[in-house]
């Protein structure tokens, strides 16, 4: 009854049962062909929660079934309790036992927004990298129109290096969401369902030539 079971919840690392998943639902599809990235290892975050011996076995059936659904779904898990009962634990115990790497938070204050996970443009770096390109050589006149070098610029936040097409999925910790805007809930949802977001500042350089391509930074 246990063979459909990708995570089991016993702590031992089987990075090769991710790959039994089936194919997604044909609504949770998504265009965009995976990217040559490989995750991070776990880092401290995980060590320190999950100690250097294997973590216990989950003795919660439902709650077994319930993360497993999700994976098999490709569905966002919600899951509430007390503090310390280790709601954040479980999702480093995941990408633990199925070698999905550094588990990616995003910690939600009152003022966080959808951009906040998204991604992060310096517009304020970029202006004061082109002032100091100027100041070395008058004759330079800042970034050429091609825009090149936008890319430096530029960071992807969890949610938004959650999101690329990889090879293998990440784990994506959202940490204290009922603190957060009463907005952000079904901004969040949205971006989940679609898969997808806009970087307005690519969108404004897409036209002009050499930019098919631009290299950004992730998280």
């Amino acid at each position: 009854m246990d063979d459909w079971l990708i995570y089991r919840g016993q702590g031992q690392p089987d990075p090769e049962r991710i790959g039994r998943l089936p194919d997604p639902p044909r609504w949770r599809r998504f265009s965009g062909e995976p990217l040559p990235i490989e995750a991070p290892p776990i880092d401290h975050s995980s060590t320190r929660r999950l100690g250097t011996r294997a973590p216990l076995p989950i003795q919660d059936d439902e709650a077994l079934q319930l993360i497993n659904a999700a994976l098999y779904l490709r569905r966002p898990l919600l899951v509430t309790g007390e503090p310390g009962s280790g709601k954040s634990t479980l999702a480093h115990a995941v990408a633990h036992e199925l070698g999905l790497g550094r588990v990616l938070q995003w910690p939600i204050v009152s003022r966080s927004e959808l951009r906040d996970g998204l991604y992060a443009y310096d517009a304020i770096g970029r202006l004061h990298d082109a002032q100091l390109s100027r100041e070395r050589d008058p004759r330079h006149e800042g970034e050429s129109e091609d825009g090149g070098g936008i890319g430096r610029y530029i960071r992807l936040g969890p949610l938004g290096t959650a999101l690329l097409p990889g090879g293998r999925p990440r784990v994506l910790l959202i940490d204290e969401l009922d603190k957060s805007d009463i907005d952000l809930p079904n901004d969040l949802l949205n971006v989940l369902e679609e898969g997808e977001f806009r970087i307005p500042e690519l969108e404004r350089i897409a036209d002009r030539p050499g930019q098919r391509t631009v290299h950004v930074l992730d998280e």
